[in-house]
């Protein structure tokens, strides 16, 4: 395990889907907020083994969706194969990726801790550069307090967010929700809690940027 740059690539390899198959209930928000028509087009950073993803594409979304694990992105394939829906998923590191398509909705649940300290500004400006007019980003982040000790399963590249830094980045955006909640956790058979911040957004026209 100590090969991989995170250990949930060896949890991914495993026959069941470690997260399980129920979308996160975000999603849901975003479905109201931008319901699926043809050619609107979803980013799921981060992906892991698919659950969302293949659950947006069901709704009719266009979806397009990676994750630094190999084993998430086969699985990913493999339950979109199974529920007849078809997702562009590949392997690729959220510091490092580039795309000229856009989106109308770009999402990520679990993965901007993963995010090197000198790549947390270009990251968000290219996120909101590929986010059409009136589009949605909806993110969260894992926040640090003093009175929470780190989760089991936590990687070595993973850093805690400070309290309202997320909301930052999204000064001249609308605002649709923000959120900060304490929640327990059993991932890895070992109760823990974690305090997460997060936010959906929309992208109005006169802030849009080439």
């Amino acid at each position: 395990m100590d090969s991989y740059r995170t250990q949930y690539e060896k949890f991914y390899e495993a026959e069941d889907y470690y997260w399980g198959k129920e979308p996160a209930d975000f999603l849901e928000r975003l479905i109201a907020l931008k319901p699926p028509r043809r050619g609107m087009k979803i980013l799921d950073i981060g992906c892991g083994e698919g659950k969302d993803a293949v659950y947006m594409a069901k709704k009719g979304y266009t979806v397009t969706a990676f994750d630094l694990t190999e084993a998430g992105i086969e699985k990913t394939k493999k339950y979109a194969a199974e529920t007849g829906v078809k997702i562009n998923a590949y392997v690729d590191d959220i510091n490092t990726f580039e795309t000229d398509e856009r989106f109308d909705i770009i999402y990520s649940s679990g993965t901007l801790q993963y995010l090197f300290d000198d790549k947390i500004a270009s990251f968000f400006e290219k996120i909101q550069k590929m986010t059409n007019p009136h589009g949605l980003n909806y993110f969260n982040v894992f926040v640090r307090k003093t009175f929470i000790t780190d989760a089991p399963d936590w990687d070595k590249e993973e850093k805690l967010w400070e309290t309202g830094a997320l909301f930052t980045w999204y000064a001249d955006w609308k605002i649709h929700y923000l959120d900060e909640t304490i929640f327990d956790c059993h991932s890895c058979d070992t109760p823990h809690q974690h305090c997460m911040d997060s936010i959906l957004a929309e992208k109005m026209i006169m802030n849009y940027r080439k």
